[in-house]
């Protein structure tokens, strides 16, 4: 896969996730990216935009599971997917969301801008 920083502006972040994810893309991109961010925000937001995802390889699943108690520092994640995101991954992670206290919502690609102003806005 493919995962590379689209946005960095003060407590908001985006990331293009492309193909299958990989333990590079976890120990290159995402992990020093949101650790980064961590350390500078307390109410961290990030989007997540999903294209052709073809899950994760063995080490990508190991790096999403062992950093998963990073998010909890996260305020709101919005994801946006294309049709390679289905409902059972959908399902998977509005179930951990709601372990971290996280707000989380879904966008299909099509509603990109509407997730941003999501993921921006203040309560």
């Amino acid at each position: 896969m493919t995962a590379t920083v689209t946005v960095r502006e003060d407590n908001v972040l985006g990331f293009l996730l492309e193909g299958k994810l990989t333990e590079e893309d976890y120990t290159q991109v995402l992990i020093p990216t949101l650790q980064e961010a961590i350390d500078q925000h307390r109410d961290l937001r990030v989007l997540m935009q999903v294209k052709d995802f073809g899950g994760w390889t063995v080490g990508g699943a190991w790096e999403d599971l062992k950093n998963w108690p990073m998010l909890r520092h996260l305020d709101k994640m919005a994801f946006v997917s294309d049709d390679s995101w289905d409902e059972v991954l959908t399902w998977m992670f509005k179930a951990f969301a709601g372990l971290t206290g996280m707000d989380t919502r879904f966008f299909r690609e099509e509603r990109l801008e509407e997730a941003w102003g999501w993921v921006r806005e203040t309560p």
